[in-house]
């Protein structure tokens, strides 16, 4: 259940508004929703970007633990809906998208079982929380909109799944999902030590490692990697030095780092269509 309360700090008198979850609380003060609404609409509208939310890489091993990998998928979609005022999960015009218009999103309307299993998984888990009034919200632990300073996060492109999910499938999007806590701070590589500073130090994953660190088959891992595209783009490149394979996220899909990507990080893409 979420739960959003007015508050005043005693020592600065100022407004803060906290959004109450069952599995914790998101605080923030009035200048910093402010603040966040005014960041988000410079990245929304600025021509590059074309809006983002935030994935929290070590508070979604918890998500991870609890859904399927096509339930992963789903919230993946799901997730680019919300605002930024607690995660409420919106339409167009602003409004709390209803459990049918959910199921539209997702393409699930002939699929009612599928869609209120993965409701169900997330709500039981706190994953996904709803109000007296029948608003869902994805808790902002693991996804949001808005600003942070933290580092262990990483960009979701919102039009870019959406777009996506219009020719991939639920458990592709899902396999995505499983690799966001290991993005690397710089190079956006996907690694088993992602804060490594050191290019050098990088351990980048081949299709074995990758495998094992998201829990999913090697097979089916190497079957389904070419299929990680859409409208010809790659979502992730699979790349090569000498006998190395390595793999690297496309930064206009996800993106970990705070700076424009670097040449030879886009250079891996020049290849795909925009």
């Amino acid at each position: 259940m979420a739960e959003n309360k007015t508050l005043i700090d005693p020592e600065t008198g100022e407004l803060i508004y906290a959004t109450v979850l069952h599995s914790g609380d998101r605080v923030t003060t009035e200048s910093q929703r402010a603040g966040a609404a005014d960041h988000f609409e410079r990245e929304t509208f600025k021509g590059r970007n074309t809006g983002f939310t935030f994935t929290s890489m070590d508070a979604i091993h918890f998500v991870i633990e609890r859904l399927t990998t096509a339930q992963c998928g789903y919230l993946l979609v799901l997730q680019c809906y919300v605002d930024y005022d607690g995660g409420r999960i919106i339409g167009s015009d602003n409004k709390a998208l209803t459990t049918a218009e959910m199921m539209d999103v997702l393409q699930l309307r002939r699929k009612r079982q599928t869609f209120y299993d993965f409701l169900g998984a997330c709500l039981d888990s706190g994953i996904i929380t709803k109000d007296e009034h029948d608003s869902y919200y994805v808790n902002p632990r693991y996804h949001f909109r808005g600003t942070t300073q933290s580092r262990m996060v990483v960009r979701t492109y919102t039009a870019k799944i959406k777009r996506a999910y219009r020719e991939v499938k639920a458990v592709d999007l899902g396999l995505m999902y499983r690799m966001l806590p290991f993005v690397h701070v710089k190079e956006n590589a996907l690694c088993a030590n992602p804060n490594e500073r050191d290019p050098k130090k990088i351990r980048w994953f081949n299709v074995k490692s990758l495998a094992s660190a998201i829990g999913v088959d090697e097979k089916t891992l190497s079957r389904r990697l070419p299929q990680l595209k859409f409208a010809g783009e790659y979502v992730i490149m699979r790349h090569s030095l000498g006998r190395e394979r390595k793999f690297s996220f496309n930064p206009r899909v996800f993106y970990r780092g705070n700076a424009a990507p670097s040449d030879g990080v886009t250079a891996l893409f020049n290849g795909s269509a925009a």
